[in-house]
């Protein structure tokens, strides 16, 4: 559920959300990520773009010394406090645009629904490369657009079939990459030895009927809906939650399936 437009999100509203309902959607991006690149204990990783740390803390478990990096200082004093047990890992706030770290100076880099959320994502990824040794190793993760299946696709539909001729977000506000892109990319920066894979999922609304109290506030905050009047952000909240609730099961939670991809490659030697 990562949003791409960072002058209409006040991500340090969204911690609590990240943590409860968006963590366990990405995190399973980030773990073929920490495959692909083979992470080893004693690694030292710098989380690119980290939110509340979910990722760096996996990664912390396999015993890499974690940098974990977010620029909205809430999202990174929750990542400090859970990254606190492990020694050697630690957080801070900077902008992965510039980051604040000499070259070469990582084994690996990563980041999980982050710097591809933004329209500087190519940005992102050449500081990525610039940061980590020759030989290292830099994977990036984002929702398959190719295939629509993140939450808020779902949520898109709902809003076309109840507003015809409107949409919950403008062309462009998600940047548009597909894994090709992003193999492309990075073998223009410098890496070789490219591997991507697909990543399924399943975003789990356990009370379908509350999934606008429970999971709504990232939808709230996209520009179509915030442009509603009062009566028809009840039609939509009604309409949202209807679909949710028809792709309930016998356990009476909704499962919806999500399809995400990583990209990784090699900083080449020289």
């Amino acid at each position: 559920m990562s949003l791409a437009n960072e002058n209409q999100v006040d991500f340090g509203s969204l911690v609590a959300f990240y943590e409860r309902i968006v963590d366990p959607l990405t995190l399973p991006m980030g773990r073929r990520a920490l495959d692909l690149i083979s992470l080893s204990a004693g690694d030292a990783l710098i989380d690119v773009a980290a939110g509340t740390g979910a990722l760096a803390v996996e990664a912390a478990e396999r015993g890499a010394k974690v940098l974990a990096i977010d620029l909205e200082p809430k999202m990174v004093a929750r990542a400090t406090a859970r990254l606190g047990p492990y020694a050697g890992c630690e957080a801070a706030v900077m902008n992965f645009e510039a980051l604040d770290v000499p070259d070469a100076s990582f084994d690996a880099a990563i980041s999980i629904a982050g710097v591809l959320s933004f329209a500087t994502g190519e940005d992102g990824m050449a500081e990525m490369v610039r940061v980590t040794r020759p030989g290292g190793r830099v994977a990036v993760a984002t929702w398959d657009q190719e295939d629509a299946a993140a939450p808020q696709y779902l949520a898109r539909e709902v809003f076309a079939r109840t507003f015809p001729g409107r949409e919950l977000w403008p062309e462009g506000f998600f940047p548009a990459w597909t894994r090709d892109a992003v193999a492309r990319a990075l073998r223009a920066l410098g890496c070789d030895d490219i591997r991507t894979a697909g990543v399924e999922g399943v975003w789990t609304v356990e009370t379908p009927g509350k999934v606008m109290t429970e999971s709504g506030q990232s939808i709230r905050m996209f520009p179509g809906y915030r442009a509603l009047g009062d009566a028809d952000r009840s039609r939509f909240d009604e309409a949202f939650t209807a679909a949710v609730a028809g792709q309930a099961g016998a356990d009476g939670m909704a499962h919806i399936a999500t399809r995400a991809f990583v990209v990784a490659g090699r900083v080449a030697p020289g």
